[in-house]
């Protein structure tokens, strides 16, 4: 079964202006995100962008590419729509969901995802503590064409320590004083 990574990164976050270029640990928090793909079991990997600076940074880190509309880099644009216009142009058969603001997700997260939802044939959504956090979404792309991630799914659950969600400057900067070295 040919799976297709999608990490979504559209530029205009109005929350946290550049949060996808953040520096995080040393690199830019998209970086991150694109080194745990790459050493997971997706056979393709995109980065799906609106923005030339994030574009570029994908490139540099190895990644390839696809220009977004700009009709799919609004607000109130869904990620399943950005899946389904990399779908069209990409056509595999499960697409993975990565979003950049998950960084310390593992490429082992990422597989026992694709796993668990090509032997189920079903859609596998992450979660820490009950509540969904964002590190991994799979699906079969015919399940993608049809439904949403709020549609029955199975649930992966990821521990605590690989579980940050970057929403904020301030989700940052919480992480970085909880881990600074002595």
């Amino acid at each position: 079964m040919a799976t297709l990574g999608v990490i979504v990164a559209r530029g205009g976050s109005k929350r946290f202006p550049g949060k996808n270029l953040a520096p995080f640990n040393g690199r830019p928090l998209i970086a991150w995100t694109i080194l745990a793909a790459q050493h997971s079991r997706i056979d393709t990997l995109i980065c799906s962008t609106d923005d030339e600076d994030i574009n570029l940074t994908a490139l540099a880190y190895g990644c390839r590419t696809l220009r977004r509309p700009d009709e799919l880099a609004t607000d109130t644009a869904k990620c399943e729509d950005a899946l389904r216009h990399a779908l069209g142009i990409l056509p595999h058969d499960y697409v993975v969901l990565l979003q950049p603001t998950s960084p310390l997700r593992s490429a082992e997260d990422i597989n026992n995802c694709v796993r668990i939802s090509t032997n189920r044939q079903q859609a596998v959504v992450t979660y820490c503590g009950g509540e969904l956090n964002g590190a991994v979404y799979v699906a079969p792309s015919e399940w993608i064409l049809k439904n949403d991630f709020t549609a029955p799914h199975v649930p992966y659950v990821m521990p605590w320590e690989r579980s940050l969600d970057i929403n904020y400057q301030t989700d940052i900067d919480a992480f970085l004083s909880r881990h600074r070295p002595p």
